[in-house]
């Protein structure tokens, strides 16, 4: 997404805010996940753990918004790597390249994902921004090749922002956007399940 000196849509009353222009290592303090090696080791896990462990899959499932973690990490697990009890930004850098993730629930993050440690902005703004810059770092691999996501590319990377109060409107604006579009996914779900059953039932 290339810088652009002014948004094309933005609230009437912050039209003559500007952005500042950052790098986002200077907006926050980024630091890689840890895992536990070798990760199929059984003693890293417990699943009467309060800890959960977050992987690919549940980023997928759930869009990037964890509510839930089905695997457990075990105490043993959770000095091997880094645990968030409150939410927090994090971006995967394995897999699905650049997909944003907040935590909702205490989370062990592996060394798949970077975390935004004391950040300066508003992290469900930041989240948004992510999901729109997304298909830019995929297209800057090479054809053919694995995208290659680190640390320094994102500390480097430069972002127009706009004041904390602009961020958390926008913000809010997008994931009530989100909002429907799950619950509308959800009534679609519902109708194709009916009709399943209905043809089950009348063409058997």
């Amino acid at each position: 997404m290339p810088l652009n000196s002014s948004a094309k849509y933005r609230f009437k009353e912050f039209y003559n805010e500007p952005y500042e222009v950052y790098k986002l290592g200077e907006l926050a303090n980024i630091v890689r996940g840890a895992s536990p090696r070798p990760i199929n080791d059984s003693k890293w896990f417990d699943d009467n753990s309060e800890i959960g462990w977050l992987r690919i899959s549940d980023v997928t499932e759930q869009n990037g918004r964890i509510h839930y973690l089905s695997q457990r990490i075990s105490k043993l697990g959770q000095n091997k790597t880094r645990v968030l009890m409150t939410p927090h930004l994090l971006l995967s850098i394995a897999a699905t390249i650049g997909k944003p993730v907040i935590n909702k629930v205490p989370t062990g993050v592996h060394d798949g994902f970077l975390i935004f440690l004391n950040p300066n902005f508003d992290i469900d703004y930041m989240f948004q921004w992510f999901e729109g810059y997304r298909s830019y770092w995929n297209r800057s691999g090479q054809p053919g090749t694995q995208v290659n996501l680190n640390s320094e590319i994102v500390k480097e990377q430069s972002i127009l922002l706009p004041k904390l109060e602009e961020q958390i409107r926008l913000a809010k604006l997008l994931n009530d956007v989100d909002n429907l579009i799950r619950l509308k996914e959800n009534q679609i779900d519902n109708f194709s399940q009916l009709k399943k059953a209905l043809l089950q039932r009348m063409f058997v």
